[in-house]
């Protein structure tokens, strides 16, 4: 069934927009919607401490999102994100009254503890998605992981001439104890005379002075302060045996690194002891470092071994975008102590 859609989420790393594709590669229309009224690192900034600092600016943004809605005739607004949600309980009240025919559909990629406002206005969803089995748990949401980009997909399973890496990590590391897990599972692999690709992400030059004054662990390392392109990193990848991935702290739902491993055809590994209880960890390329020593040379012995296509497909971001239209299969790949989730 085509369906007009008003997509509503950050721009960064552009997601958004590959799901947009996706959808209408599909035969949907979609119109795409930043949810914040700036993406600077100022606003961002001033939302942590207080949307206060920031209303006038929100209260714009709510009021032209309210206009976009009650003349566009959506048949969905779907929500991607969870923390950058910056409408206060009364505002998304309105957003929603001016399309009171329209579904209102979320997929977290965050989760709930980081979202206080888009918690409080959890029921005035008729569908929540989330990435996060706790949360699923603990509020009545419906669990769907997140997803990998075609373009991983299509990497070879063994590059031509071989493989220049044994293992990449590429990501941000703005939180400390994520980085020191990285740092950790780097150097322990190193050690070992392993070959370790490393791109640290952090979003300015001014974040990073202020975790070097104060973090000893990142005194010392080279920082970055522009994201590697989906081309780039799909190249680091395909010349790679195995991707590194580390979750906020507190955080048990799976990275979207996790999951380009899997469209990648790549080793994982994570200091997610979670990712145990997904269908795709039960072919043994999937390692937990929990502590000094768990991960050895062994591990990279082995040939990948290739998964069911229905596990690939489960994972792709066409089965993402087509589980926020409530069309497809239910994902069943989640199994807590051996149930199905």
């Amino acid at each position: 069934m085509v369906s007009k859609i008003l997509l509503l989420g950050p721009s960064f790393f552009g997601y958004r927009d590959k799901i947009a594709q996706a959808l209408i590669k599909e035969g949907n229309v979609v119109d795409c919607f930043v949810d914040r009224p700036s993406e600077s690192i100022a606003f961002k900034s001033a939302g942590r401490v207080s949307y206060r600092l920031v209303e006038p600016l929100v209260t714009k943004h709510a009021r032209d999102l309210e206009t976009k809605l009650s003349v566009g005739e959506y048949d969905r607004l779907v929500y991607l994100s969870g923390m950058s949600f910056c409408f206060s309980r009364r505002q998304f009240s309105r957003i929603r009254s001016a399309a009171p025919r329209t579904k209102y559909v979320a997929g977290l990629w965050d989760a709930l503890g980081n979202c206080q406002r888009f918690g409080e206005c959890l029921d005035l969803f008729d569908e929540v998605y989330s990435f996060e089995p706790d949360d699923c748990d603990r509020f009545r949401l419906r669990l769907r992981p997140l997803f990998y980009l075609d373009d991983y997909a299509r990497l070879p399973l063994v590059p031509e001439g071989g493989f220049t890496y044994d293992a990449c990590f590429i990501g941000s590391v703005h939180q400390a104890s994520k980085f020191e897990a990285i740092c950790k599972i780097c150097e322990e692999l190193e050690a070992q005379e392993l070959c370790v690709f490393k791109y640290f992400f952090i979003p300015s030059r001014s974040a990073e002075l202020l975790r070097k004054m104060t973090y000893s662990a990142y005194r010392g390392a080279r920082l970055e302060h522009s994201p590697l392109s989906a081309e780039k990193v799909a190249e680091v990848y395909a010349r790679s045996r195995a991707i590194i991935d580390s979750p906020q702290a507190g955080q048990r739902g799976l990275t979207i690194r996790t999951l380009e491993a899997v469209g990648a055809r790549r080793k994982l590994i994570t200091t997610n002891p979670e990712v145990l209880q997904y269908d795709f960890s039960r072919y043994g390329d999937v390692a937990v470092w929990d502590r000094p020593g768990s991960i050895t040379r062994d591990f990279f012995s082995k040939d990948y071994q290739e998964l069911p296509p229905d596990v690939y497909k489960s994972y792709s971001i066409t089965s993402f975008a087509a589980t926020l239209l409530g069309e497809g299969p239910t994902y069943s790949g989640y199994k807590k102590g051996g149930v199905a989730s």
